[in-house]
């Protein structure tokens, strides 16, 4: 018999944004559905004292609700998936950044969260060794998870090159969003009708990016769709010929593997963890850093998906299906919630 719980899930993102995180409304979903009462907070003041579990993301922000598990005695869940638990330098500029470029006191917070949070998840194989070094002891490998039912191969023409990234400076050059501008004309080159996509908030580095593509004459051929609804992207992965994602690091990639499980090609970095998502189902580019490498990557992708190779769009839905699938995840979280709160089946 399952036994209700009062869970307490904590992100330190305003609620909007939360809203458009896919890996958090995986795991409200899965609380949910677990039968749990849940409180979703993102303040201090927001968080309730004397809930039966608190479940939160991301590792410095995660001591608040640390400090409320601890006050009422009762278990904190942590799912540190970020690169601020990450000890990262830019593979081209040696630039510190995820923990390295953290100031002090996040540092401090991330330290502490690691250290006594009562359950460390990690959401991919490359982070554990990060996260050890940092303080944690035992972090358990939960990968993120994809919606298999929502993401799947849909009846949709393929006519987009799509890439998804918010157009903030920080996150262009993790992404490598600008590499990837610079590759088009080189695709148009053998593929002149082809249209790109980029989704993605259009922050401080949009018009600098919307620049470039006018200075290279890509203008008509490159659409800034800006936000939009997790729920909607799948339409869009549906409609694509291939994805693409080459950035100089991921603790994850759950675009990419929507895009998979969509059975849309990937051209992606053998950077972070995506070669653990992707395995050898993906089309790897030589040198991220490279127009021309990721030119030469897209094209491959496009005439795959040109000619229809179903047989690689089969596997790379297996690949999710067998090892990402949001029941996946949500048996893993369900059995961890009853060996903290030793609740019966």
């Amino acid at each position: 018999m399952n036994t209700q719980l009062k869970v307490c899930f904590f992100s330190n993102e305003c609620l909007e944004q939360l809203k458009k995180e896919q890996y958090s409304l995986q795991d409200i979903k899965i609380l949910t559905e677990l039968g749990h009462r849940v409180t979703i907070a993102t303040s201090f003041d927001e968080i309730p004292l004397g809930c039966d579990l608190y479940f939160s993301w991301w590792a410095s922000g995660s001591i608040l609700p640390l400090i409320k598990a601890r006050l009422s005695r009762k278990p904190i869940i942590v799912v540190a998936g970020g690169n601020e638990a990450v000890l990262y330098q830019d593979s081209l500029t040696g630039t510190p950044l995820g923990y390295l470029a953290a100031p002090w006191y996040k540092k401090l917070a991330t330290r502490l969260t690691l250290r006594f949070a009562d359950k460390i998840l990690i959401v991919s194989q490359f982070m554990d060794k990060n996260v050890k070094a940092l303080g944690a002891k035992d972090p358990l490998l939960v990968p993120n998870s994809v919606d298999i039912h929502l993401f799947c191969p849909g009846s949709a023409k393929r006519q987009f090159v799509t890439s998804i990234f918010n157009l903030d400076e920080d996150v262009v050059r993790i992404k490598r969003g600008e590499i990837f501008i610079r590759a088009i004309p080189q695709v148009l080159k053998h593929f002149p009708d082809t249209r790109f996509l980029i989704i993605g908030r259009k922050g401080n580095a949009f018009e600098r990016m919307a620049g470039l593509a006018s200075e290279l004459g890509i203008t008509s051929s490159l659409d800034f769709l800006g936000n939009i609804e997790n729920s909607q992207v799948a339409q869009w992965m549906q409609s694509s010929l291939a994805y693409v994602q080459i950035s100089d690091t991921e603790t994850f990639g759950v675009a990419i593997a929507e895009a998979m499980s969509c059975a849309t090609p990937v051209v992606v970095s053998r950077r972070g963890a995506i070669p653990d998502l992707v395995g050898d189902c993906g089309i790897y580019v030589e040198d991220h850093n490279v127009p021309d490498s990721v030119a030469e990557g897209i094209c491959k992708a496009i005439t795959l998906s040109i000619n229809g190779d179903l047989v690689l769009g089969l596997k790379l839905r297996d690949r999710i299906q067998q090892h990402f699938s949001f029941e996946a995840r949500k048996m893993k979280v369900e059995i961890i919630i009853r060996t903290l709160t030793k609740t019966p089946e």
